[in-house]
């Protein structure tokens, strides 16, 4: 029935009009017809606007399909037509039109079965279908609806309301269209404000960091360069080298394991740690006139490590430091709250305040009124408090602050109190008996690292036991193939080398009583646990010397 439509009418209506000749057919007079405002501009199709809007239309009945296409030809629409269900189907799929006006009685598949068809798959989904139809009851048009019918026009309809509700359901294809296009353009900007906001994250956190690496070293380079003029300073420069050294420790394993809980009971002596962090800033104290004062009890052991407590300190005495201009008092008053068993460390400072409307946002991710963020001439991140903020929370402790503008600022750190005793002999997790006994005999250790320097200090380190050196993990397997070691002192990470983990792996398949310690920037956390369980020990680099002959066995070379 999809072959040239012929009308046993058409001759009766020779005379007329063709397009007046299928009104005639339909039952609507002419006159009435032209009220279909032929002269009706359509919108453009936004997705396709070198083209006309495209329209399927589906009946049986061929003297309607002929009135309707001529109908819609006469106002510039593309038309396809189909006398069947599935012959809509069909066509659907293959040319996609815009519009699809539908009888529901239809042969092969009905009205009702071509709209759940044509609605259940995505590519078609899309389309907007009006049934045209002589059932019009309510029932009838739920049936529809629930179907996938956009519109129902009913029979017989008269054209003016045929147009009507063609140009409403192609306006309401144009606006989903349109606003389909408008969220893309606006998920592809908010892709573009995230990824531009993700680097601006990381820049200021770079920042930070470097702000937080140039404090480390400052000290170290300042005490290095008044021991190379003066060699009285070469014993507090190794003080300050091993205490900065142990801060930038704290510093990456806090970045490292930024999500986790910590895992370990830490303690720290807060008299000893405070006084510590003070000789950091001696210097810069003195030249900007500041009196810096202590009030501590012996003793108290707070649930902290020394480096994250330092950490706090530093940046409350340096942010006490830049508010204050033309001298004045920093003061820091350790004391133990009874009432629920913590340390509480007030730092305080005589410098301009904060103003109340920042109280309740310093502790916020890169807030400050330093440098570009801020709008100041210091530098400044907004990272130092609330690194500050997140430690603490951490420890279950608590931080505050009170202020008030050109008269000063307090902050609060409360901290629960420990009851370890700090024991000296004790440091980065491994204790190290007062006694160790004497190895009856050097030990054949093998050093595996693509570092240069560190197998350097480490040689230096084992100087009285037998060492060999090694960069790559398959150098280190050949070595041990020709006569084993006591111990394998083997990196996880090593440029241009199978990784310490296979390495591992491959030297336990040869010998299963090897022992290795593994040595690595990796958190314990973060290394597989059934490779922990065959390694000797773990070592978090950088790692103290002590630590490592602890777990060799030896005693602390003099």
């Amino acid at each position: 029935m999809s072959g040239p439509f012929e009308s046993p009418v058409d001759g009766a209506l020779d005379q007329l009009d063709p397009f007046e000749q299928d009104v005639e057919n339909m039952g609507v007079s002419v006159a009435e017809s032209k009220l279909a405002d032929p002269g009706y501009e359509r919108p453009n199709d936004p997705v396709h606007p070198d083209r006309p809007w495209k329209i399927l239309v589906v009946d049986d009945n061929l003297d309607i399909v002929r009135v309707i296409e001529r109908l819609l030809k006469k106002h510039k629409y593309d038309t396809i037509c189909a006398t069947d269900g599935q012959e809509a189907v069909d066509l659907a799929c293959i040319e996609h039109p815009d519009l699809i006006l539908l009888d529901w009685m239809l042969p092969v598949l009905d009205g009702l079965d071509v709209c759940r068809a044509l609605k259940r798959d995505p590519e078609t989904r899309d389309i907007m279908i009006v049934m045209v139809t002589g059932r019009g009851s309510v029932d009838h048009r739920i049936a529809g609806f629930d179907a996938g019918a956009d519109d129902f026009i009913p029979k017989p309809f008269k054209h003016p309301e045929l147009l009507a509700r063609v140009r409403s359901a192609l306006r309401i294809k144009q606006l989903t269209l349109e606003l389909e296009q408008r969220n893309e353009a606006l998920l592809a900007s908010q892709n573009e404000l995230v990824r531009q906001e993700k680097m601006a994250t990381i820049g200021l956190l770079a920042s930070g960091i470097a702000h937080e690496f140039n404090n480390i070293m400052a000290g170290i380079s300042g005490y290095a360069q008044l021991a190379k003029k003066r060699p009285k300073y070469l014993e507090q420069l190794v003080d300050v080298a091993l205490t900065q050294a142990e801060r930038a420790e704290e510093l990456t394993t806090s970045l490292s394991s930024y999500h986790r809980q910590n895992s370990f009971e830490a303690a720290s002596d807060v008299r000893d740690v405070i006084q510590r962090a003070f000789c950091l800033v001696k210097k810069l104290i003195e030249s900007e006139g500041i009196n810096l004062t202590l009030e501590a009890s012996p003793g108290l052991v707070a649930s902290i490590s020394p480096g994250q407590l330092q950490e706090i300190v530093l940046n409350m005495v340096l942010n006490a430091i830049h508010a204050i201009e033309g001298g004045g008092e920093i003061s820091v008053l350790v004391t133990h709250q009874e009432a629920d068993d913590s340390v509480r460390i007030e730092i305080s400072d005589t410098g301009k305040g904060i103003d109340p409307e920042h109280l309740n946002v310093i502790f916020d991710p890169f807030f400050t009124t330093k440098g570009a963020l801020g709008g100041g001439s210091q530098k400044g991140t907004g990272l130092g408090l609330s690194v500050c903020y997140n430690i603490v929370q951490s420890q279950g402790g608590k931080i505050t602050v009170e202020s008030e503008v050109d008269s000063g600022t307090t902050f609060f750190v409360t901290l629960p109190r420990s009851t370890e005793t700090i024991d000296l002999a004790c440091e980065g997790g491994v204790c190290f008996p007062a006694d160790n006994a004497q190895p009856t005999q050097k030990l054949r250790v093998l050093i595996v690292d693509d570092e240069g320097p560190i197998r350097s200090v480490l040689r230096e380190f084992l100087s009285d036991h037998e060492v060999l050196c090694c960069a790559t993990g398959e150098e280190a397997l050949r070595a041990y193939a020709v006569e084993p070691y006591d111990f394998v002192i083997l990196d996880i990470c090593m440029e241009g080398s199978q990784g310490g983990i296979e390495t591992l792996r491959q030297l336990k398949q040869n010998d299963p009583e090897a022992r290795a310690i593994l040595a690595s920037g990796r958190l314990k956390e973060e290394i597989p646990e059934n490779v922990l369980e065959v390694a000797h020990g773990h070592l978090l680099k950088p790692f103290k010397l002590d630590a490592l002959a602890a777990l060799l066995g030896i005693p602390v070379p003099a």
